[in-house]
C-alpha cells in the first residue's frame, strides 16, 4: 500500500486523522513557512478532527435502494437481453462467463445454451469420467456425447450404462462400438455415425450391426460413414422402414448406392410426412428412371432443408426438384457439386420459393453464368446465405445486379471462393451495397481483392466475423493500415472472429505490429506468408490477445523461440499450425508442453529438424489428453 491512505478499497480514517493532526501541529510551529495553499488541507484536517455526527440508522428500504444503486449497469438488465447479448458468445466464452456470478451460472444452465456443448469421451478420458459419474456428483450434462477413437470394451459399456438414458444426441466417430450401444440409450433422439470403420482395429475382425429398432424415439439419423460396409448401411434403412420400425424421422442423411436404392426410397416415402431435412449422397450416378424418386418426394410437405451432393444426373435432380411441393417451408437449399445445374432449373427454383429461401449452396456448380443473374434478383433480399464458390463464369457486374441492384440488408453470408472475373470496382460496389454481411469468403479472387477492396471491406462490412481472403496476392500492408486519403484499417472491424491471410506474401511485419490489433480475433491463418519475422509474429501475440486458433504454416521464420513467445503469450490457444516450419527441433514440442496448457490439436508436418517419431511418444506420455497431433 506504501503511503495511500486507501486499506483494502476503504478509507482508513484514524490514519486520515492522526495525519492531518501532526501536520496541524507543524503549521503551528513553522506557520512562516508553510504556503498559504495549506488552508484547504487544514480545513479539511479541523472538519475529521471534530467528532463526526452518527447518522441516522438505515431503514430496510434504504437499504435496498443503496444495494440497487451500487450495482454494475449491466446486472441492471433483464434475463431476456442477457440471453440475446450471451447467443453471441461460443462455448468456451458461455463456460468462462458461468464463473462470473451466481446469475451468470443460471443463465449459462439454460437447455438453450447447454446444446452448444458435448462430452467427447476417448480411450484416454474413459477411465476419468466413468470414475467421475460412478461417484454420484456429476456436474456434466451427457445430453451431448460424442464417442471418439474407442474400441469395444468392458468399461465402455459399464459407462454408457450409468448414462445412457440421459443421452439425447450421440455421435459415434471412429469408434466401431455398435454392441455396446445395445440397451444402453432408450431416450436418444438424433444419431450421427461419422467416418466409423466396419472393423475393429484392435480385435481386427468384423464388427456386428447396429440395431435400430431400440430407438424408439429417434428423429434424426447421420450417416456419413464412408468407410462403414455397404450391407451395415442396407441393414440399418430396413431397419427404419415403418413396417420394422414406428420411428417417425425428421431429419435423413444418407449415401446413396446402387444396393440400397429400393430400401433408401421406401424410408423416404415411408417418412415423408414427418421429414424436414433431407440429405443425400450419391457416390454414383442412379439410374434414369425418376418415378419413385418423385413420388417419394412429392408427399413432402414439411421439408425445410434438401440437400443433394454427388454424382446425380440434371434428370433426376430435375424430377427431385419439381416433386416437391410448392407448398413446403424451403429454407435451406444445398446443390454442391451438382455440375449439371443449369440456368433454367435455378430460375425455376427461385420462382418456386422466393419467399422461403434463406441458404441457398451452389458450390461446384460450374454450368452457372451471367445468365443466372435474374434467379438472383428474384431471391435477393430474402437470402440470407449465398455460396456460388468455384462458379468460374460469374462476372462481377452480374453479382451486382443480381444481389446488389439496390442496397440489400438481408444477405449475411457470401462465399465466392476462386470466382476469378470479379473486378475491383464491381466488388467495391457489392461491398458498399451488403451492409450487414458477417462472413465474407473470397479466397484467390486475385484479380477482386486489391488494397482498394480492403478499404471498402474495412469501411462499409464493420459487421464481419468472419473474413476469408486466402492468395489475395495484391493485398499489401497498406490494405490492412488503411488505403487512400480516407484510410479505414482493419482494426474497425470490432466484431472480427477469424480471420484467413493464408498466402498473401506481399505481406510484412507492418501488417502484424500496427494493422492486426483485434483484441476479440479467436482464429488467424498466416500459412505461407513468407515475410513475416519472428518479431511480428510476437506482436500478433499481443495484439490478437484471444486467439484459440492459429496457423503459421510455412512462415519459414518461425523458430524454437517463436513457438515459446506464441504459447506463453496466447493463454486460451487450443489449435495451432505449425507444419514446414523447417527451423523447429524439439525444443518446441518442450515448449509446448511446459507452457501450452489449453492446446488440444497439434499439426507440425514435413518439418525436417523435427524426430516426429520422438515427438509423439513425448506428447503421448505427458500430454495423452491432446484431440489430434499430426507429426
Amino acid at each position: 500500500m506504501g503511503n495511500n491512505l486507501i486499506t483494502s478499497g476503504k478509507p482508513s480514517q484514524r490514519r486520515e486523522r492522526r495525519f492531518f493532526e501532526r501536520l496541524s501541529c507543524s503549521y503551528a510551529q513553522h506557520h512562516n513557512k508553510i504556503d498559504l495553499q495549506m488552508n484547504p488541507l487544514l480545513a479539511l484536517a479541523r472538519s475529521l478532527a471534530t467528532t463526526p455526527t452518527m447518522p441516522p440508522p438505515l431503514t430496510p428500504e434504504k437499504l435496498d435502494a443503496d444495494k440497487e444503486s451500487q450495482r454494475a449497469p449491466i446486472e441492471l438488465l433483464p434475463n431476456e437481453m442477457w440471453l440475446e447479448i450471451m447467443s453471441y458468445l461460443s462455448y468456451n466464452d458461455l463456460q468462462q462467463l458461468r464463473m462470473v456470478s451466481w446469475r451468470c451460472r443460471e443463465l449459462v444452465s439454460r437447455r438453450r445454451f447447454m446444446e452448444k456443448g458435448k462430452v467427447i469421451v476417448t480411450q484416454h478420458n474413459l477411465e476419468a469420467i466413468h470414475k467421475h459419474v460412478k461417484g454420484g456428483n456429476s456436474y456434466l450434462s451427457f445430453e451431448r456425447i460424442e464417442l471418439r477413437n474407442l474400441h469395444q470394451c468392458r468399461q465402455l459399456e459399464n459407462f454408457l450404462k450409468l448414462v445412457g438414458a440421459e443421452v439425447r444426441h450421440l455421435q459415434i466417430r471412429h469408434a466401431p462400438v455398435f454392441r455396446n450401444l445395445d440397451g444402453k440409450m432408450p431416450n436418444l433422439k438424433v444419431l450421427t455415425i461419422a467416418t466409423t470403420s466396419s472393423m475393429d482395429d484392435q480385435q481386427m475382425r468384423a464388427m456386428d450391426g447396429l440395431n435400430m429398432k431400440q430407438f424408439s424415439h429417434l428423429v434424426g439419423l447421420e450417416c456419413d460413414g464412408v468407410s462403414l460396409d455397404s450391407s451395415l448401411k442396407l441393414l440399418m434403412l430396413l431397419q427404419l422402414r415403418r413396417a420394422e420400425n414406428k420411428v417417425h424421422l425428421r431429419s435423413l442423411q444418407f449415401e446413396y448406392r446402387r444396393n440400397n436404392e429400393t430400401a433408401l426410397l421406401d424410408v423416404l416415402r415411408d417418412h415423408a410426412d414427418t421429414l424436414q431435412s433431407v440429405d443425400i449422397f450419391f457416390s454414383c450416378s442412379p439410374g434414369i428412371e425418376t418415378r419413385d424418386w418423385c413420388q417419394a418426394f412429392e408427399s413432402m410437405d414439411n421439408l425445410r432443408t434438401l440437400k443433394l451432393s454427388g454424382n446425380c444426373h440434371l434428370m433426376l435432380l430435375d424430377a427431385v426438384i419439381r416433386a416437391v411441393p410448392e407448398s413446403a417451408p424451403m429454407r435451406q437449399l444445398d446443390l454442391t457439386g451438382m455440375l449439371s445445374l443449369t440456368n433454367e432449373l435455378l430460375l425455376y427454383i427461385a420462382g418456386k420459393w422466393q419467399h422461403t429461401l434463406k441458404v441457398l449452396d451452389l458450390m461446384f456448380c460450374v454450368q452457372l453464368n451471367s445468365s443466372c443473374i435474374d434467379a438472383l434478383r428474384q431471391l435477393s433480399g430474402q437470402l440470407q446465405v449465398l455460396t456460388m464458390a468455384y462458379c468460374r463464369e460469374l462476372t462481377g457486374v452480374g453479382l451486382v445486379q443480381g444481389l446488389a441492384q439496390h442496397m440489400n440488408y438481408a444477405l449475411q453470408e457470401l462465399h465466392l471462393e476462386e470466382v476469378c472475373f470479379i473486378d475491383e470496382s464491381s466488388m467495391c460496389e457489392l461491398l458498399e451495397r451488403l451492409p450487414n454481411l458477417q462472413r465474407l469468403s473470397l479466397d484467390n479472387c486475385r484479380q477482386a481483392v486489391t488494397d482498394l477492396t480492403m478499404s471498402a471491406i474495412c469501411r462499409y462490412q464493420t459487421r464481419l466475423r468472419n473474413l476469408n481472403i486466402d492468395y489475395c496476392v495484391k493485398i499489401t500492408d497498406q490494405g490492412l493500415m488503411g488505403f487512400g486519403a480516407t484510410p479505414y484499417p482493419i482494426s474497425r472491424l470490432k466484431g472480427l472472429r477469424e480471420l484467413n491471410l493464408r498466402g498473401c506474401r506481399n505481406l510484412t511485419d507492418r501488417s502484424l505490429k500496427h494493422a492486426l490489433k483485434l483484441p476479440e480475433l479467436r482464429a488467424l491463418s498466416l500459412g505461407y506468408c513468407s515475410r513475416f519475422q519472428p518479431a511480428g509474429f510476437e506482436a500478433i501475440t499481443h495484439n490478437c490477445p484471444s486467439l484459440e486458433a492459429l496457423c503459421v504454416s510455412s512462415c519459414m521464420a518461425v523458430d524454437d523461440d517463436t513457438v515459446r513467445n506464441i504459447v506463453v503469450n496466447l493463454k486460451r490457444l487450443r489449435i495451432l499450425n505449425l507444419s514446414n516450419c523447417s527451423k523447429l527441433t524439439l525444443q518446441s514440442i518442450h515448449h509446448i508442453l511446459r507452457h501450452g496448457h489449453n492446446l488440444v490439436e497439434l499439426i507440425a508436418c514435413s518439418i525436417d529438424g523435427l524426430d516426429s517419431e520422438q515427438a509423439e511418444k513425448i506428447l503421448e506420455r505427458q500430454r495423452p489428453q491432446m484431440k489430434q497431433v499430426l507429426l
